[in-house]
C-alpha cells in the first residue's frame, strides 16, 4: 500500500535505500520529506540517513508506522494492504486493491513466494496465472524453476535474491 500522491521508490529492500538516495540526490533537494514504514524504525532510520545529505527543507518520519497509523485512521489517506513481515504478509484495513499480477496485470493483492527454491521472493501472481502454472517472481525465476524440475540432480548455488533482482527498476514511481 500507500498514502495518496505519495512518491515511492521502487526498491527491493531497505538495505538498498542509501544507494537510492545517493543516486537520486535532485529529487530531495529542496523539499520537505515525510517518511514512512510498516512500524516506524525503517523510516526513523531513512529519515536520519536523509537528514544527514543536508539537501531537504525537512526531514519527518511517521512515528509508530503505517501500522499506528492505521489504527488512529483507519479510513485515512493509506490506500492498498498493509505489508508485514511474517506469515500473514498483509493487513487489510481498507478494500483498495492497488497491486496487480506479475504476469497478466489484473488487480491482485495475495502475495505468494516466488515458487523456485530457494529464490522465495515475495510475487502477486494471480488465480488464473497459478492455475498457467506462472508462480515465480520473473520470467527467469521460472524458466530456472522448470529446469530444476526436469533436472533434479543439479545443485546449482542460488543467491538470496534472484539474478532478476538487478534488472528491476528501482527509480520512483509516482503514485496515483
Amino acid at each position: 500500500g500507500h498514502f495518496q500522491g505519495c512518491l515511492a521508490p521502487d526498491i527491493r529492500k531497505f538495505s538498498y535505500f542509501p544507494t537510492y538516495v545517493d543516486e537520486n540526490l535532485e529529487l530531495f533537494r529542496g523539499k520537505r520529506v515525510l517518511m514512512y514504514c510498516t512500524g516506524g524504525i525503517r523510516c526513523e532510520r531513512g529519515s536520519a540517513y536523509l537528514r544527514s545529505k543536508g539537501i531537504c527543507k525537512g526531514v519527518y518520519h511517521l512515528k509508530g508506522g503505517i501500522h499506528k497509523y492505521l489504527e488512529e485512521f483507519p479510513d485515512g489517506f493509506y490506500r492498498g494492504k498493509l505489508f508485514v513481515f511474517d506469515e500473514r504478509y498483509t493487513i487489510s484495513f481498507n478494500g483498495d486493491v492497488i497491486s496487480a499480477c506479475r504476469y497478466c496485470g489484473t488487480l491482485w493483492d495475495q502475495y505468494r513466494l516466488c515458487s523456485t527454491q530457494p529464490c522465495r521472493q515475495l510475487v502477486l501472481t494471480c488465480s488464473q496465472c497459478q492455475l498457467k502454472g506462472l508462480t515465480a517472481c520473473c520470467p527467469l525465476c521460472q524458466q530456472k524453476g522448470l529446469a530444476l524440475l526436469t533436472y533434479t540432480s543439479s545443485r546449482q548455488a542460488f543467491k538470496e535474491e534472484c539474478e532478476c533482482t538487478d534488472t528491476r527498476q528501482q527509480v520512483p514511481v509516482e503514485c496515483v
